[in-house]
């Protein structure tokens, strides 16, 4: 009996490495290797699954990058490789993680100068998928260890040229148009099939992957059908793949790589969510946010997340929810979101989205740069609302300078009912709160006074309690 226990448990662990999905990011962290001929397992955040490694190359100069939204790409930090300036490969790979013969991958990438622009005329980037040595030592590529390989050739006027490997020669003849420039970023999209079967999977339409062959998106656009494989033997495992960078006049080359998904199968449809685009408008003291995606997957929604530094503090808050926007589940079309956050008071904001899809995985989007709200160049006193109040209300101000500040309540005959704010304040936008529970219903008066560096103003409002 025990013997069939274990027989069972063998072959569901089996079942579930072969079924294997994860996600690889770099966090927060940063820095730079760039000693020559070298080789690093440790510099790069460790990875759910298998090895990470960078080489740099044999005195030819160039670097691995880890940067936190130096440029806007990705989410949080992102790698950057520099190039060499001849052939010895700056090479970053992930070896000998769960083998399967068919695979999908998923990563954002760009090409350009190293703040992301399109001014490189030389360089060369390739992408290998496979398994072998090649992948764990100091060489390039060996095309029998090689399943799908990519070549990304700079040239002028910010081109890229795209080639795959087929057979023992790279070939141009099956890539749809263009798929790249210098100085755009791409989500790119990988369906691998070593097996003896045809593949079949779901990309907005039906799709399928033919045996020895694999599948190329970018942006949701397929480029390559069917690309012909490299010289990998038929039928066997794919448990690694690698970037590198070589050829570059002045290391002037980059490649820009995060959010790397890998399924070691053919993913029935695209993996998770898609996001285009996230960006903000600020009016006064209020921030809008709006986001887009081109596809979702199981998606949850997202979770608003901010941190702020107030005027005068010494550093950023931690991350902190603050509100949450349901997703649309699954979706292959073009889907627009926004979100606004009010009452803001002066200093400096970042803003973030947590995806979160319904197996409670998620991932982390930035919103590049940081948002600044001035303080206030006028003073200002509202309406309280809601008016009538039963019996809370609430009476916006703003004060453009650093002085007392007087806000007091006053009964139809003229007696002062109740202090609300009375003391020295920073020149910013407040909310302050009234509770008339103890006062009868009736007609009240509030008058707001403040009074520094050689101004003074004052301000008296109507306001109505009823209970």
């Amino acid at each position: 009996m025990v013997r069939y226990v274990l027989i069972i448990l063998f072959f569901l662990f089996q079942t579930i490495l072969l079924q294997s999905q994860w996600y690889y990011n770099f966090g927060t962290s940063t820095g730079v290797y760039n000693t020559p001929n070298t080789a690093s397992t440790t510099f790069l955040p460790a990875p759910p699954i298998g090895t990470a490694r960078v080489r740099v190359s044999n005195a030819q100069g160039g670097s691995f990058n880890m940067e936190n939204q130096s440029i806007s790409f990705g989410s949080e930090s992102y790698l950057r490789i520099v190039f060499a300036t001849g052939t010895s490969v700056n090479k970053f790979s992930l070896y000998d993680y769960t083998p399967a013969k068919t695979m999908t991958m998923r990563f954002t990438v760009r090409f350009g100068a190293s703040d992301g622009s399109a001014s490189v005329s030389s360089g060369e980037a390739y992408l290998f998928i496979g398994d072998g040595v090649s992948f764990s030592d100091n060489a390039g590529f060996s095309g029998g260890q090689v399943f799908a390989g990519l070549q990304f050739v700079f040239g002028s006027s910010g081109s890229i040229t795209t080639s795959y490997r087929g057979g023992s020669v790279w070939q141009t003849s099956l890539i749809s148009g263009t798929p790249f420039a210098q100085g755009n970023s791409y989500l790119v999209e990988i369906y691998c099939n070593n097996s003896t079967i045809t593949e079949n999977y779901t990309y907005v339409t039906a799709q399928s992957v033919a045996p020895n062959k694999f599948d190329l998106w970018v942006d949701g656009v397929l480029k390559g059908d069917d690309l012909p494989k490299t010289a990998l033997t038929d039928n066997v495992n794919i448990d690694s793949w690698m970037f590198y960078g070589i050829n570059s006049l002045s290391n002037a080359a980059n490649i820009f790589i995060d959010d790397i998904y890998w399924q070691n199968s053919i993913a029935s449809s695209p993996l998770p969510v898609v996001l285009s685009s996230f960006s903000h408008t600020i009016n006064n003291r209020t921030v809008n946010l709006y986001w887009q995606t081109i596809q979702e997957i199981n998606n949850s929604g997202f979770d608003i997340e901010r941190k702020s530094k107030p005027n005068n503090s010494a550093g950023f808050s931690g991350w902190q929810k603050i509100n949450f926007v349901r997703g649309r589940g699954n979706s292959t079309d073009i889907n627009n979101y926004e979100f606004t956050d009010n009452g803001l008071t002066s200093g400096e904001y970042m803003y973030r989205l947590k995806q979160i899809d319904f197996n409670g995985n998620y991932e982390y989007f930035n919103l590049p740069g940081v948002i600044i709200i001035q303080k206030p160049v006028e003073f200002f006193a509202g309406q309280n609302y809601p008016n009538p109040s039963n019996p809370k209300t609430k009476i916006d101000y703003q004060i453009p300078f650093d002085g007392n500040v007087s806000l007091r309540v006053y009964d139809i005959s003229g007696k002062e009912v109740s202090i609300i704010v009375d003391g020295f304040k920073q020149a910013d936008y407040y909310t302050a709160e009234f509770d008339g529970s103890n006062l009868a219903s009736g007609v009240y008066f509030y008058r707001i006074t403040a009074d520094g560096e050689g101004l003074k103003f004052t301000k008296t409002f109507k306001m109505i309690l009823l209970k």
